[in-house]
């Protein structure tokens, strides 16, 4: 068994025609996985997102009732990643870059491709006893005070 080997599986990644959903996207397909490319609006998923709350709670009782039948459920939690949200955001809020760039240790805002890796881990068999997590991949930023 190869640990990160996704051939024969079917990838349906939310998002995928920009940002994130598309460098988890490449990812997905790098590893071997037929990708299935789900757009949708940014502006419309932003103002969604201020709704969602409990993120990570809802992780976790989702992978509490659902391991029993093999599923697991995990979080991927974002930092600040460079897509065209973000750049517009940066345009609009003075001193954002800025204060990003001091607060998060690498040094550097995130790429959609930094969420590649996360994206197979996940959808792989090196995964499967993993449940229950949310994962930052921030940089470091959260791990700041």
């Amino acid at each position: 068994m190869k640990a990160f080997d996704l051939s024969g599986r079917v990838a349906i990644v939310t998002g995928g025609n920009g940002g994130i959903g598309l460098g988890m996207a490449r990812g997905l397909a790098g590893a071997g996985a037929r990708v299935v490319v789900a757009g949708r609006n940014a502006q419309k998923s932003a103002a969604a997102a201020k709704d969602i709350g409990g993120i990570v709670q809802m992780t976790r009782a989702m992978a509490c009732a659902w391991a029993k039948d093999n599923i697991q459920v995990n979080a991927v939690l974002p930092g600040w990643i460079d897509t065209d949200l973000t750049r517009g955001a940066r345009q609009q809020v003075e001193g954002l870059n800025e204060r990003v760039l001091a607060r998060t240790p690498a040094g550097r805002w995130g790429t959609p491709a930094d969420l590649a890796g996360i994206a197979v881990f996940l959808a792989s068999a090196a995964s499967d006893f993993l449940t229950g997590t949310a994962i930052p991949v921030d940089g470091g930023y959260s791990v700041q005070g």
